[in-house]
Parts: structure tokens; sequence; C-alpha cells
């Protein structure tokens, strides 16, 4: 008795309900294409940049409370003993390092600001042309720029030779004068000195 009174549904409400639920379905997927208010959240580039700005940041705070100490050993150096002028010269390049890490740090954020910038421009045009943004070759091309600015720019010539003999696989070890040593060659055996 008590089941009499529900409404059974027939199969005419299930055909209408499945065109119902294929329409929303169909809406959601395909009515949400909007582009991204901001477009610099998802930039790898964007993101890098604003974190150095924010280490190099913590990193000029550190250094000024260095910066503090060492004005306290100028004032507790004992005159003509040699002490001021080491404490001077520690304050010095300490605050020389400071005034470094805030231009690195000022160089980091006007950085990511035209990066920013850059990010909403391109990323919009290439949502209109229904490309992925950033492309590979753009984050590679970085990649490597901050690859090359971390390198050891000395000017060691052994290091140099030793770096590009291990870039082409070229061992040093028995090559003599010009010779190019290969991986797995023979080192040359030496002759049997004359009685």
């Amino acid at each position: 008795m008590f089941y009499a009174n529900i409404p059974m549904f027939h199969v005419e409400h299930r055909v209408i309900m499945r065109i119902f639920v294929l329409l929303l379905i169909t809406i959601g997927l395909f009515g949400c294409n909007k582009p991204n208010p901001n477009p610099e959240l998802a930039d790898e580039i964007y993101q890098d940049l604003t974190t150095q700005a924010g280490e190099v940041k913590k990193e000029a705070e550190s250094e000024k409370k260095k910066l503090e100490g060492f004005k306290k050993d100028i004032e507790k150096a004992v005159p003509q003993t040699g002490e001021i002028k080491h404490a001077q010269k520690r304050y010095f390049e300490s605050e020389l390092r400071v005034q470094k890490l805030e231009q690195l740090a000022k160089y980091y954020e006007i950085k990511a600001a035209d990066r920013m910038h850059y990010t909403k421009t391109e990323y919009l045009k290439a949502f209109k042309a229904g490309k992925p943004w950033p492309t590979e070759e753009e984050l590679a091309a970085y990649k490597q720029y901050k690859l090359s600015a971390r390198v050891d720019g000395g000017w060691d010539s052994r290091k140099r030779v030793k770096a590009y003999e291990k870039d082409r696989g070229i061992a040093s070890d028995g090559a003599k004068g010009g010779e190019k040593g290969e991986k797995g060659a023979k080192k040359p055996e030496s002759e049997p000195k004359g009685e």
C-alpha cells in the first residue's frame, strides 16, 4: 500500500532525463572555455623569478643583521691595536654586499614584473590561436640561460680543456701532442730503454 503512492518512471521519463543530463555535461565541457585571468601563476619562468627575488631579499636581510654586528665591533674596537681597521674592513665589505643584494633583488622584481606583462600578452595570443603556452622551446631556452649563468666563468685553460674533453668523450690519458685519445683505446706501450 505504501508503494502504491510512489510514482514510477516510465520509459519516456528516462529518455528525457538522459537528454537533460547529456545537455548539462555538454554545456559543462564546452561552455567554459575562457582565458586564464592570471596566466603568470602558471608560468614557470615568472615563478622562478619571483622565487629568486624572495631568496635574495632574505639573504640581504641576514646580511643587514651581520652589518649591525660589524658596526658594534667597530665601536668595541680598541684604538691603535689594528682591530679597528679589520672591523672597518668587514663592515664596509658587508655594506657593499648588502647594496649588491638589494640591487639584485630589485633586478629580479623588475624582471618578474616585465615577465608578467609579457606573459599576459603572449598567453592571450596563444589562447586565441589555440596553441599551448608557454612553449617548450621558450622554457628550454630559459633553463639553458639559467644554467649558463651558474657556470663558473673562470679563465683556467686546464679546466676548459678537461670540460671540453669530457663533453666530447675524449680521453686525455694516452693522447700526445694533438692526438685524440678514444675511450677504451690502448695506451701506447713504452719502448724498452736501450742499455
